[in-house]
């Protein structure tokens, strides 16, 4: 017996609804139909049955003179659903809470999603200057430090891997911008169990993060703390926090079962 094309599967429709939710972003937060249609490389009228199914059932709503859309309290409960079902997160929380109460400098957790850290918690400092990113927010692996440290969960091979054919964009001149740089600086990194950034993605901001490992020793999420270089960048300051972030992965792991190997 032959095996079924799995395409035989796939419903379109489905497939365009989904598709049209993906083209929202945090730089891309509302879209006309016109826009939409054009994405999608569909007509103005399929587009809009789309998008008025969306709408009714409460994914998409519609902003300003009626013309423009953007996603609505029911998309983003896919989003919280799915970051509660993960049960490191939950785990995390008091222990990421108690980095920022300690430092007073806002601390997040991140999860690797192909070559992009996907935010799932922050503890927002009350500082003037403190990080915007929210829940949900993605940034590029590579030019990140809970990127690179989720990164070090991957051998050379498995890096080179899924970075074929991925373009590494340069935010500043300390951007790894080639995969012979970025493997080396993830070695580096899992050599040393923590990193920093130095403006590597937004100038004038460090950045400290360590992994978070499972009870089998895999990396499955990074913690990070990440203010202003004004406040962070002196010697004394960054070896306190870099010993914070470390304490408080090594704790989180340790809630989720890790056990280090023997020294």
């Amino acid at each position: 017996m032959s095996e079924t094309d799995p395409n035989t599967y796939i419903a379109p429709a489905l497939q365009r609804g989904l598709a049209i939710l993906e083209l929202f972003t945090p730089q891309r937060r509302s879209l006309s139909l016109t826009e939409i249609a054009n994405a999608l490389g569909i007509g103005r009228a399929s587009a809009y049955r789309l998008v008025f199914t969306l709408e009714h059932l409460g994914y998409l709503g519609r902003i300003g003179d009626g013309k423009s859309y953007r996603l609505a309290p029911r998309s983003m409960q896919l989003g919280y659903h799915y970051l509660s079902g993960l049960d490191c997160i939950e785990v995390a929380i008091p222990f990421i809470d108690g980095l920022r109460d300690a430092t007073q400098i806002s601390a997040h957790m991140g999860v690797r999603d192909g070559t992009e850290v996907v935010y799932v918690y922050r503890a927002h400092s009350h500082m003037t200057l403190s990080s915007n990113i929210a829940v949900g927010y993605r940034l590029p692996a590579h030019a990140t430090a809970m990127g690179r440290m989720l990164l070090s969960g991957l051998g050379d091979d498995a890096i080179a891997q899924l970075y074929t054919g991925v373009r590494l964009d340069r935010f500043s001149e300390n951007t790894a911008v080639t995969l012979t740089s970025l493997i080396q600086e993830v070695a580096e990194d899992r050599q040393r169990g923590w990193t920093m950034n130095r403006s590597s993605f937004v100038s004038g901001i460090v950045a400290i993060a360590a992994a978070v490992r499972d009870h089998r020793g895999q990396v499955i999420a990074a913690i990070n703390l990440s203010g202003p270089s004004a406040v962070m960048d002196q010697p004394a300051t960054l070896d306190r926090l870099t010993a914070k972030v470390v304490e408080t992965a090594d704790a989180i792991s340790h809630q989720l079962g890790y056990l280090p190997p023997a020294s």
